[in-house]
């Protein structure tokens, strides 16, 4: 199990899982102080998500908003948004599609 995160541009790109298992290496997320503007969390290629995944991607909606990046989830998975449902934070998700 593994996660990879890439970006072009402004679009980040999260594919794996993202979970307590795989995260430890992001963190800190260094890559948002080199992003600026809107930037687009692509969730396509994301197979496997959970609580911590979660808590970790709420953690970088806090941290972009004071370097005002403006953040957008894009493809998010069903099982993130399950989980975010649970969780009663689906409204401080910035879900675009």
């Amino acid at each position: 199990m593994s996660l990879d995160i890439s970006h072009q541009d402004n679009t980040v790109r999260f594919s794996g899982e993202l979970n307590r298992d795989t995260l430890m290496p992001y963190s800190p997320f260094k890559l948002l102080n080199t992003l600026s503007g809107k930037v687009i969390f692509d969730f396509s290629a994301l197979s496997n998500v959970d609580s911590a995944g979660l808590a970790w991607l709420i953690q970088q909606l806090g941290r972009a908003k004071k370097q005002q990046l403006q953040i957008e989830f894009s493809k998010v998975p069903a099982q993130l948004l399950a989980i975010a449902k649970v969780s009663a934070v689906t409204t401080l998700l910035p879900i675009t599609d």
